[in-house]
Parts: structure tokens; C-alpha cells; sequence
């Protein structure tokens, strides 16, 4: 395979030119771009770029008949071989096949301004999307990136956003894999040069288990048929092991074309209402978040970036991100990454608010069927939504059920997917249960978009009366990135709420009055009763430290409810896992896709293995102890309180069992043996606890740890926190110590990163963090461990000694 190079680049007035000889002497100022031939090369134009024409030409020369595929092509666009039209692009999402004859050839391709093409008068739509107010964008197979508000941050993309390759007319395509997961049967199609005798083989962790031969036919086609004895399951992160398997096409013993896949079966369970995802018939608790990624360089390497940031989300117990209508689909690089870390994959159509045309309703069905296609085999892959907010739209707007109906939704696509994958098919993201007349915007109901604690203002007990069953969206925040990564990119905190380089990366929906850092200063207010502009007036770095634990404490409170079994909820995905430019983004990473503090929070309450401790009120405090792994849990389950002077009020421990993929629930006096009060409940006098902490210890270590703040401090502590660094084996520790509880305690080490962060610390109690080098790890740990109930950071100690244990 050959990537084409060597690219010029001409900007015109829109209509300037309809040939790419009509240009002339433009071609003799035209800007060299060799291999960025994308979206990245009109980057560096200082003009709009929907308002010009786009000119892409180069030269290319082959011995033999040769093939150009453009993987991905922004639309419209129209391509040229020696001046001639040969291909018209209707859609961004569609590759494009251009056959060419051998010789040396002039390639040109035209983006016509996507302005110039929205002017046009078409039929308006039955509601308008409140997204974008260029209406006429639901004619155009195009993304939203760049262009609706929500997704400002990156430029619209215009241009190469997938290679573009030259290859050989003989070179193999449309390789399709459908493994099934009861038999081992594995069928694979794909087309060949006609009667091209060809051998497929599966292999797993490098060792062949089958194989088997055949001739493609008269028309290039091949069809071949496999069985894999006792097949290994590929299963979500924590469920299980993720076994893929290697498919690869021979041709005279030449390996030729490849695809990883695994075997598993997903089925959806919506009989009593809600939305729930079973794989191999395990029920799952999703958790994750919502992928938007800026519209890539076609040059530019993605794989270690992609690699790191999903490393991240991984790491954090996440095993689902849900990739929305309006962006874009994903590439191959985060399928097969997203199969290798566990994480199942919900894809929208890219669709979004928008009433779609009859006359696209083709494309989009073409284009599903494509990606359908290009991911089988994936085990990834969980959920195929009709588009983003699609349903909702009309209903937002009143209109009556026959007004909003969208027979593409409902009827067409569906067929797409059974007929495509083995995955369940939603409506829209939102929408109601199959049979229901629910709202598609009713959280307690099939798919929700839920923002009751985020945009709506909710109080954070709202989320145990709200019902939610499955939120495909939620928890939408203006979350500060790291203090180090405000320094990078703003020199400073001085610029948060107010600066306009702060502020164009603070989202904030079209039309609205407010945006979200309005919305985070709500819930700073709520949880800490403080007055958030007074408190950015004076210290702007603590202002966005409150921020970020504010935004913590609403995530933990909520996911500590829908994680629990009577909850109902089968899963909840934040909006989003990333931010697509510099500030307070949505992402749980920042835009260098680094984790956020409320990141690290999280991954307590989504790991695997975890404990929470929750007020339950007169019933004293809750301890759910979980298992997602498919083996049983054995270990020892320890509560210890701790009162105002650090003193322990309560200690006791059990023996506890869990069973796969199951939980546990206890209460405080299950292990104590008597009545405390330690959630303060009643109310008897002074309470008798400030802090309550959880742990789960097997074979001594202790592996999921849970703290509950009593009664949070209203004021800043003066306490002898210490934070002591030591080794053991060679692998770096640090114990900390205070003798009053203290709430998201954050430690930052240049080059190293703590097992966990963000946390509580119980007065009178040491807790033990492993450090964990990363690029840049100095050798011995420095820096320094904060507390927003602490007056003032506090250096790490060395201790130079090794320890046994």
C-alpha cells in the first residue's frame, strides 16, 4: 500500500474555478503540503474555512492498473483524473474507489464551500435542530465538528481526514468476519481478483487452530467457513478476559489481509421498562463516557495518543464509551483498541437533532452498512443507536407523536443492523422502550439523556428519586483540568470565569443564557456553602479546586446509587471523555488527554473490585461491596470511625464472599454488632463519628477502599497531615497520615502517578498509596499533597530506606 503525497493546496472564492485547468497560474502559488493532505493543511488558513473553495492536486505514475481510495474525503467534493470528473462524494463517511488506468496521471479533488452549498433553498425540515442555526446542514453528510456550538474547539474539518492510498487493483477489500459465539463458527467474505485459490486462517496468542481453503468466483468473491473447538470469550473490562482471535487471508501462503476478532454474544434486556446490556447473558453495568474526537490529520500518527487516552478511561474501571451522532465514526485504531482494553462500544448513526431528508436516507443507510461491515468481528461493538437526540428534538418542541414519527428510525435501520451485526438497536439516543408511549426524555425509562444534577440544577439527592435506567448522557460539567495544565495553557488560575481564552473552551449549549462553569459554581455552592465568586475573587486556585471536588462529589453520589443493585440503573456515561480544546472542557481527560481530578474519583466506584460507603440514614451507613470478575471474591471486609480528634470510635471487620459478577450489601452494625449512630442520623448530641472508612482486603492488601465524611469541616484544618514516601521490593510507596479527616486529598509527583488520588483520609487512620512511574519519573518521588480542607500543601518526605513490607 502506498499513502499519496506530494499534495498542493489552492483556497479560491467559492465558483472561481470548475476544472482544475480553469485555475490557471493559481497553481504556481499554491501551497505544498506533501503528506498532510487534510484538514490539517487548510488548519493553517487564516480564512473561513466553509466560506472557500478547496483545491487538492497531485501526481501520480504506475507501471500497472492501480486503484486510489480515499478512506475518508470530506463532502461535497468531486475527483479528477487529468481534468475529468470521475467521482462525485456525497458523504464524509463513505470511502471512495477511483480506478485508474496505468501511467502517469494529474489526481485532483474539489471541496466547494459548504457555505456557498447551505445557501441553496431547500425544504425546511419539520423542527428545527437546536444544535446548529445552519438548518440546511441536514442535507449534508458532513460533521458537526467545529460548527454547532457544543462542538467548538477544533476546526471543521475540510479535506483528506482518512489516507488516501494507491494500491494495486489485485489488493483485497470488503473483508467481513461474523463470529458466532455458541458453535465457534467463523464465517469470512471478501472479494479477490476472480478465481483466486485462497486460504483462511485463525490463529490465537500466535498459535493456528484452523484453517480452511477456497476459490474466489467469477466476480472476485470469496466465502469460507471455519469452526474454532471451544472458543474463549472475549467479555467487558472486569467481567472477564479479553481473548481475541487473528483471521488472516493467504494467498500463495502470503499473508494478504488480517482482522482481529472475539467471540461473544450482547442482547439487550427492556421487559420491565428500562435498558440494560447482557453479554455472554452476564448483566453489565456500564460506565464510561461519551467519545467526541476532533476530526484527525490523515498524516497524523493517533495510535499512541488514542492508546493513552483510552489507557486512561480503562484504568479508571470504564468498560463503555458511546460515540454520538454528529461527529464522526471512529477510526480503525479505536475499535481495535477499545477490544484489547474491554471497552464496549455504543455507536450512533451520525445523525443528530436534525429531521433527515428522504433523499439522505440512502447515504445513511449506506453508510451504516459500511461500518457495520468494516468492524465485524469486533467484540467491541454493543449498540447501534439511530442518531443523537433525534427523537428528542421534536418532542422538546411539542409536536404530537405522528409529527415527529421517522420511518428511517423506526423500520429501515433496524433491518440495517439485523441484517449487519448481532448487536441490539435502539431507536435514538434518547428514546423509550420498543411498545412503550413513554417520552423519549423520561429518565425512568428506556434510554435517557439525564442532566438533573449538571444543567438542571438539581440537588445531588435528586438522583435517587429521578429513576434513571440507562443514561447514555450525563453529568455534564465545566471541569478544571490540572493546576499544571491551567499553568501550560493560561499561565495561570487568574483567568478563570471571566477571561476569553478561558471561556471559549467552557461549554455552553446555543441559545442559552448560561454555561456550565455557571452550573459547576451552582453545585460548589451546594456542597461546600460557599460563595464561589468570592472565593475565585480572592484565590483563584482554590476556586477551581472546589470546582473540581464539587464536580467529584456529584459524580461519586450518583454513581454510588446507580451502581447499587436496587437502583435499577444498568449503566451511565458521561458527557464526555475528553476535551476538544484548552479549559474547562466536559472531558474527563483535558485536551492533552491527561485524567482530571474528578477522573480519579471515579475510578473508585467503577472499578472492578470496589466498596462503597454510603449514609442511609436511620438505617446507619451502607457498605456495597462489588464483584464484576467471573471468579468468586474472598476477603476480609474492615470498618474503622474516627472521630473529630482522630480517635477510632468503631472498628470491626468480617469475613466476607462475593459471588461473580454479584455484590454484597451490609450495614454499620452488621459488623460492629451494635447500634452507633455513625451516620449521625439521629442525632443524639455531638456526632459520634467524623469519618467512616471501608476496606476490602484480600490475601492482606487491600484492594477497594471506601471513606464517609460525616460531618464535613466548614473550615479550613490546621493538622499535622504527613505524606511519607519509602520503598518496598523496589516499588515505590506513600503513607499518609492526619489526625483530622480530610476530604479529596490530591497528590501530584512529577513523574509518578498514586494507585489512587482524590480521596478522603480519615483522621487517625494511615493509608498506603503505590506510586507508579511514568515517562519522566525522577528516581526517588517529589512533589507535594494537597487537601481543600487543608490550609496549605505539604512537601513529600523521603524516606531512603528500604522496607520488607
Amino acid at each position: 500500500m502506498t499513502t499519496v503525497a506530494g499534495w498542493r493546496l489552492v483556497g479560491t472564492e467559492p465558483g472561481a474555478a470548475t476544472t482544475p485547468g480553469e485555475l490557471g497560474a493559481r497553481w504556481d502559488d499554491a501551497a505544498q503540503i506533501g503528506e498532510a493532505t487534510t484538514v490539517g493543511a487548510i488548519r493553517g488558513s487564516d480564512e473561513a474555512i466553509d466560506a472557500r473553495d478547496w483545491w487538492f492536486q497531485t501526481s501520480l505514475s504506475s507501471s500497472t492498473p492501480r486503484t486510489i481510495a480515499f478512506d475518508g474525503v470530506t463532502a461535497p467534493a468531486t475527483v479528477f483524473i487529468d481534468g475529468q470528473p470521475v467521482a462525485a462524494v456525497e458523504s464524509m463517511f463513505l470511502p471512495v474507489l477511483v480506478h485508474v488506468p496505468a501511467g502517469r496521471h494529474q489526481l485532483s479533488v474539489h471541496l466547494p464551500s459548504l457555505d456557498r452549498a447551505l445557501a441553496k433553498r431547500r425544504p425546511r425540515g419539520r423542527w428545527r435542530s437546536s444544535l446548529i442555526a445552519a438548518q440546511g446542514m441536514r442535507w449534508v453528510r458532513t460533521s458537526l465538528i467545529g460548527r454547532a456550538p457544543i462542538y467548538q474547539g477544533p476546526p471543521a474539518p475540510v479535506g483528506f481526514w482518512r489516507p488516501v492510498r494507491f494500491v494495486p487493483e489485485s489488493a483485497p477489500r470488503e473483508m467481513v468476519v461474523r463470529p458466532a459465539a455458541a458453535s465457534g463458527r467463523v464465517d469470512i467474505a471478501g472479494v479477490l481478483p476472480p478465481d483466486t485459490p485462497v486460504s483462511v486462517a485463525i490463529s490465537y496468542r500466535g498459535r493456528e487452530v484452523t484453517r480452511a481453503s477456497v476459490h474466489a468466483d467469477a466476480t472476485g468473491r470469496y466465502r469460507v467457513a471455519v469452526t474454532v473447538p471451544d472458543p474463549h470469550l472475549w467479555w467487558p473490562r472486569g467481567y472477564g478476559e479479553q481473548s481475541l482471535y487473528t483471521v488472516t487471508t493467504l494467498v500463495d501462503e502470503a499473508a494478504v489481509d488480517q482482522r482481529t476478532f472475539g467471540f461473544r454474544t450482547v442482547t439487550a434486556t427492556t421487559s420491565d421498562g428500562g435498558f440494560g446490556i447482557r453479554v455472554n447473558d452476564v448483566a453489565i453495568f456500564a460506565r464510561g463516557a461519551v467519545w467526541m474526537d476532533p476530526v484527525q490529520d490523515a498524516a497524523s500518527p493517533v495510535t499512541d495518543a488514542l492508546r493513552r487516552q483510552l489507557g486512561h478511561l480503562a484504568a479508571a474501571g470504564a468498560n463503555m464509551i458511546r460515540i454520538p451522532g454528529g461527529t464522526t465514526y471512529a477510526g480503525p485504531d479505536l475499535w481495535a483498541l477499545c477490544a484489547e482494553h474491554g471497552i464496549l462500544v455504543w455507536q450512533d448513526v451520525m445523525q443528530a437533532t436534525f429531521d433527515p431528508p428522504e433523499e439522505v436516507c440512502d447515504l445513511l443507510v449506506r453508510e451504516l452498512q459500511d461500518v457495520l461491515r468494516t468492524v465485524s468481528g469486533n467484540p467491541a461493538l454493543a449498540v447501534v443507536s439511530g442518531g443523537n437526540e433525534t427523537i428528542q428534538q421534536p418532542e422538546m418542541l411539542g409536536l404530537d407523536p405522528a409529527q415527529r414519527w421517522i420511518e428511517l428510525l423506526h423500520t429501515v435501520l433496524p433491518t440495517v443492523v439485523a441484517d449487519e451485526a448481532d448487536v441490539p438497536y435502539v431507536p435514538a439516543s434518547p428514546s423509550a422502550p420498543a411498545g412503550s408511549d413513554d417520552l423519549a426524555i423520561r429518565p425512568d425509562s428506556g434510554v435517557s439523556h439525564w442532566f438533573g444534577v449538571g444543567g438542571y440544577l438539581r440537588p445531588l439527592l435528586d438522583v435517587r428519586h429521578a429513576g434513571v435506567r440507562f443514561a447514555a448522557e450525563c453529568l455534564a460539567f465545566a471541569i478544571p483540568p490540572s493546576p499544571a495544565a491551567v499553568d501550560r495553557h493560561f499561565s495561570g488560575a487568574q483567568v478563570a470565569g471571566h477571561a476569553p481564552d478561558w471561556k471559549t473552551g467552557v461549554p455552553r449549549d446555543r441559545g442559552s443564557s448560561w454555561d456550565f462553569e455557571d452550573v459547576r459554581d451552582h453545585y460548589v455552592s451546594e456542597v461546600f456553602a460557599v460563595n464561589p465568586f468570592l472565593v475565585r475573587r480572592l484565590d483563584p486556585d482554590r476556586y477551581l479546586q472546589l470546582g473540581r471536588a464539587a464536580i467529584a462529589e456529584a459524580m461519586i453520589a450518583c454513581y454510588s446509587w446507580w451502581r447499587r443493585e436496587d437502583s435499577r440503573c444498568d449503566g451511565a456515561l458521561v458527557l464526555s471523555a475528553r476535551d476538544l480544546r484548552p479549559g474547562p472542557g466536559w472531558g474527563l481527560l483535558d485536551v492533552d488527554g491527561d485524567p482530571k481530578a474528578p477522573l480519579d474519583a471515579l475510578s473508585r466506584v467503577w472499578a472492578p473490585i470496589a466498596v462503597t460507603a454510603t449514609s442511609q440514614g436511620l438505617s446507619g451507613v451502607r457498605i456495597d461491596v462489588y464483584n464484576d470478575g467471573p471468579t468468586p471474591l474472598a476477603g476480609t471486609l474492615a470498618l474503622i470511625a474516627t472521630n473529630s480528634s482522630g480517635h477510632r470510635v468503631a472498628d470491626a471487620d468480617t469475613a466476607v464472599v462475593v459471588e461473580p459478577h454479584s455484590s454484597v450489601t451490609f450495614h454499620d452494625a452488621d459488623l460492629t454488632g451494635r447500634f452507633t449512630d455513625l451516620s449521625h442520623a439521629y442525632g443524639f448530641g455531638t456526632a459520634v463519628a467524623d469519618a467512616v472508612e471501608v476496606s476490602l482486603r484480600m490475601d492482606g492488601d487491600v484492594v477497594a477502599r471506601d471513606v464517609l465524611v460525616v460531618t464535613p469541616r466548614p473550615e479550613q484544618a490546621r493538622t499535622d497531615l504527613t505524606a511519607a514516601a519509602h520503598q518496598v521490593a523496589g516499588d515505590w510507596y506513600l503513607t499518609l497520615q492526619t489526625s483530622v479527616c480530610l476530604r479529596y486529598v490530591e497528590i501530584t509527583l512529577a513523574g509518578w502517578r498514586p494507585s489512587d488520588n482524590f480521596f478522603h483520609l480519615a483522621g487517625g487512620s494511615a493509608y498506603v498509596v503505590r506510586l507508579v512511574p511514568h515517562d519522566g519519573a525522577r528516581e526517588q518521588p517529589s512533589g507535594t499533597v494537597a487537601s481543600i480542607d487543608h490550609h496549605l500543601p505539604i512537601r513529600v518526605v523521603v524516606d531512603d530506606r528500604e522496607r520488607e513490607s
